[in-house]
């Protein structure tokens, strides 16, 4: 069996590590050999992710494709669907992933909760200062496409500012989806795998931290109440059946005074499923690559009572990744992953994972390793020395 893989970043390279496991060959399509995945795997075409050339070999080349991230060419897979490729998840599912004011029509429409919003198109007038009436302010502004990693969110204090951001969309060809800001008591994670069958599994809902659209940690349990996360679990579920979705989804979620809402939706395996890798029976990764080949699911049971996985970042001060590793790994509990990239401030170099049975021994644990790694403590954030 052979998986394609569109992209080549780290999602990609954690990929390979349980494909080698299960005995199951892969192919990437990667914009540079210097990606994280086209550094590991045999068999790399380079190539955009939106080029049909490369897209089609990649096909040519694979019993099943999948994705290493969304910014791809649905019309194209649509085409390569059509033509008898096999896509997963299918272009019907990742629509939604792709186009956030879809999910949001779509969603919406199963009676699933969202945040009050409204969308505009690049050829529509908007009255906007009636949207910031009834919505209130501030506004959050998305661009529908393209976005990810806080990338293409904008949040807008009055009036002047929301028209600026709105027009520079609009000038971009891109569909703007206005939301109103809600306040925000914790942000969780709910990760589902789906085969096309429709087995699915669901991991335990994990408290994610997020520094200007970026997640920085993720700990399980956190400090959610098992109602909460019964009920993210119900509605991560829901939006798999509802949309058909074909491998792991994850669900972002906001919990607020009046409940639970739904931020985005990512249809891989996805940053807050990281802590799978060494906290889980079955890794997202290894889940994936089952779900896509319609492979049984594996248990998604924790394997302790307490995890945490903090993301390592590039800071302000130039590091010696191979120096710093001795020192991270001093922390004779922390699973160290890397993901072959240059550090530069601001960049995702990997994450750290500690597994245990106290919450706050393996967060600090966590934070620990992956500060002497050379990420830097966000001011919002408050981390136990060690």
């Amino acid at each position: 069996m052979r998986v394609g893989i569109i992209g080549a970043g780290q999602l990609a390279r954690m990929m390979l590590e349980d494909a080698s496991a299960l005995g199951i060959a892969v192919s990437v399509l990667a914009d540079s050999p210097e990606d994280g995945a086209a550094l590991t795997c045999t068999d790399v075409i380079i190539g955009a992710a939106t080029a049909e050339a490369g897209v089609r070999e990649l096909a040519r080349r694979s019993d099943v494709l999948t994705l290493d991230h969304e910014l791809v060419d649905l019309e194209l897979l649509e085409r390569l669907e059509d033509e008898g490729v096999v896509v997963h998840p299918p272009t019907t599912a990742l629509r939604y992933a792709v186009d956030k004011a879809a999910m949001r029509r779509r969603l919406g429409a199963a009676g699933l909760p969202m945040p009050g919003h409204t969308t505009i198109e690049p050829d529509e007038e908007a009255d906007v200062a009636h949207i910031g009436e009834v919505l209130g302010w501030p506004l959050v502004i998305k661009a529908a496409t393209g976005g990810y990693d806080g990338r293409g969110v904008f949040v807008v204090e009055d009036l002047e500012a929301a028209e600026a951001t709105l027009r520079d969309l609009k000038a971009a060809g891109i569909t703007a989806l206005v939301e109103e800001a809600v306040a925000i008591h914790h942000e969780l994670a709910a990760l589902v795998a789906r085969r096309a069958d429709g087995q699915l599994v669901a991991w335990p809902v994990v408290e994610t931290a997020q520094i200007d659209g970026v997640c920085r940690e993720v700990v399980l349990p956190g400090v959610l109440d098992a109602r909460l996360c019964a009920e993210a679990e119900s509605i991560a579920r829901r939006v798999a059946e509802e949309v058909g979705v074909v491998g792991v989804m994850a669900v972002e979620l906001f919990a607020t005074a009046d409940g639970l809402v739904i931020n985005e939706l990512a249809m891989r395996p996805h940053n807050s499923g990281h802590w799978t890798q060494d906290g889980s029976v079955t890794s997202q990764f290894a889940n994936h690559l089952r779900a896509v080949l319609g492979l049984p699911l594996g248990a998604t049971d924790p394997i302790a009572p307490a995890v945490a996985s903090v993301n390592v970042f590039g800071g302000d001060q130039p590091v010696d990744l191979d120096a710093a590793l001795h020192d991270a790994l001093a922390e004779p509990s922390a699973h160290v992953h890397l993901y072959g990239k240059s550090p530069r401030p601001g960049r995702k170099l990997g994450h750290v994972t500690v597994v245990g049975d106290d919450g706050g021994a393996v967060r600090a644990a966590a934070w620990a390793a992956a500060i002497a790694l050379g990420t830097p403590v966000p001011p919002e954030m408050e981390v136990e020395n060690r």
